[in-house]
């Protein structure tokens, strides 16, 4: 699954056919995942019951242990956040921490509404059937499985830009670590077969639908920590001020230039005749 990261957004390039397929791929796994659980309810009820194995040898009990534990989230979630530090510190973007988290949130809400609306029982009663309040369908732990270890290869793969041989070796290895779980998980009685392999299609949706996601969303949105975010939330939900009325300005009468007065002319004083006496 090599997805390549979106730089910028226009009106349109924000839907590729990389994301189209990558949704298109979430939304058949999650009819796969409808017919399956169908199919569980009736045909391969038989199929559990087969798997249903004896409780195995003591010996072995702590080391089953053990490997249950590779999908449990004390275990699979610290990885997962070396694997999210590395990808922003490399990116030098809070981008990846987003994205894990509404994944790992995602899953664990869609799982436990599954879980109690199906309400499977589990395998240590010795009856596979729906509907009767049980918590068994699907597995969580292999839905972490898929979901944990397959967001640590998409985000070295895409954030960190591992070489393709590497990428190639932790699927492998997610690959790996699935069959593990499911095999550990039977041999504890902890699940019947058909919960695991439904776990394993629901952590395959939402990691595709994570993925495409994040690949359709341009690189500036949530790059941000926590801080930028909610001020951006801020900003978005707060009501805009109210506009002023405008009031149209008022009519100047024009102003008269001031009259000046002439200047003062100085008093005319006639000449002064001096008086002569007749003699």
């Amino acid at each position: 699954m090599g997805w390549r990261r979106r730089s910028a957004a226009t009106a349109h390039d924000d839907w590729t056919s990389e994301v189209s397929s990558g949704l298109a791929l979430a939304g058949f796994l999650f009819l796969v995942f409808i017919g399956f659980t169908l199919l569980a309810m009736g045909p391969l009820i038989s199929l559990d019951a087969y798997f249903n194995l004896a409780a195995p040898p003591q010996g072995w009990v702590p080391f089953l242990h053990v490997l249950d534990r590779i999908g449990q989230r004390a275990v699979c979630l610290p990885i997962l956040a070396v694997a999210t530090f590395v990808a922003c510190r490399y990116r030098e973007t809070w981008r990846p921490v987003w994205v894990v988290a509404a994944s790992v949130f995602a899953l664990n809400l869609l799982v436990l509404v599954l879980k109690v609306l199906l309400g499977r029982g589990q395998p240590g009663a010795a009856d596979p059937a729906f509907f009767v309040g049980g918590m068994a369908y699907p597995s969580g732990h292999t839905s972490n499985i898929v979901l944990v270890y397959g967001l640590v290869v998409y985000l070295l793969g895409t954030y960190r830009s591992v070489s393709l041989t590497t990428r190639r070796v932790m699927w492998s290895v997610v690959m790996l670590l699935s069959a593990t779980m499911v095999v550990t998980s039977l041999t504890l009685n902890w699940h019947w077969f058909a919960d695991l392999i439904a776990g394993l299609i629901i952590g395959g949706v939402v990691l595709q639908l994570a993925a495409a996601i994040d690949t359709a969303v341009p690189d500036t949105v949530l790059s941000g920590g926590p801080r930028q975010v909610l001020r951006s939330v801020r900003r978005r939900w707060r009501p805009a001020p109210a506009e002023a009325p405008v009031v149209p300005p008022r009519a100047v009468p024009p102003v008269s230039p001031p009259v000046v007065p002439p200047a003062a002319q100085p008093p005319v004083v006639p000449p002064v005749v001096p008086h002569r006496d007749a003699s």
